[in-house]
């Protein structure tokens, strides 16, 4: 498959047909038993750690830690990303905003509802600025107005020229 710049591309399919497994190949986390691929122009097999570097990610579980406030996760994965103080605390306000997460940054994160860990989550994918967002299920479980929030969000960033993967078996 072949997805262009700056669009939204939907794997859609059952629960249990192989979308979180492609995945996980695509975003070199696991090893493919056959074939090739590139991502943004990188080999699966020779290139992996040079993929993680050039994409978000964002599981269809919440993988954050809970004990931690919303402020100190985004502060964990900038110094993770290995970003400058100074560019870490610029975007991180900026996506802040933009996933409205306002007057929330000292709360634990394991007390936000879903649909908040879900923005939480997408602001720790976004802090690198990457080309390439991936998202495995990332409003499975969430309300039906979380959902809405979340695909604005999603449309505002392709619009702004970064690419989007997101598996769903919503359709």
């Amino acid at each position: 498959m072949t997805i262009p710049k700056g669009s939204i591309f939907g794997f859609l399919g059952p629960n249990g047909s192989g979308k979180s497994t492609t995945i996980r190949m695509l975003c070199g986390v696991l090893t493919p038993t056959s074939g090739t691929g590139t991502v943004l122009g990188f080999d699966l097999l020779a290139e992996a750690e040079t993929i993680k570097q050039h994409i978000g990610y964002m599981s269809q579980k919440f993988s954050l830690y809970e004990e931690l406030s919303v402020s100190e996760n985004l502060d964990f994965y900038a110094g993770i990303y290995g970003l400058a103080k100074s560019h870490a605390k610029r975007h991180k306000a900026e996506l802040i905003e933009l996933t409205g997460l306002g007057g929330k940054e000292k709360q634990r994160s394991g007390v936000l509802s879903g649909g908040w860990k879900q923005r939480l989550a997408l602001a720790c994918a976004l802090l690198h600025n990457p080309e390439l967002l991936i998202l495995d299920e990332p409003t499975a479980g969430v309300d039906p107005v979380s959902r809405r929030i979340f695909w604005q969000i999603i449309r505002s960033l392709a619009t702004g020229g970064t690419t989007i993967l997101v598996s769903t078996h919503y359709n």
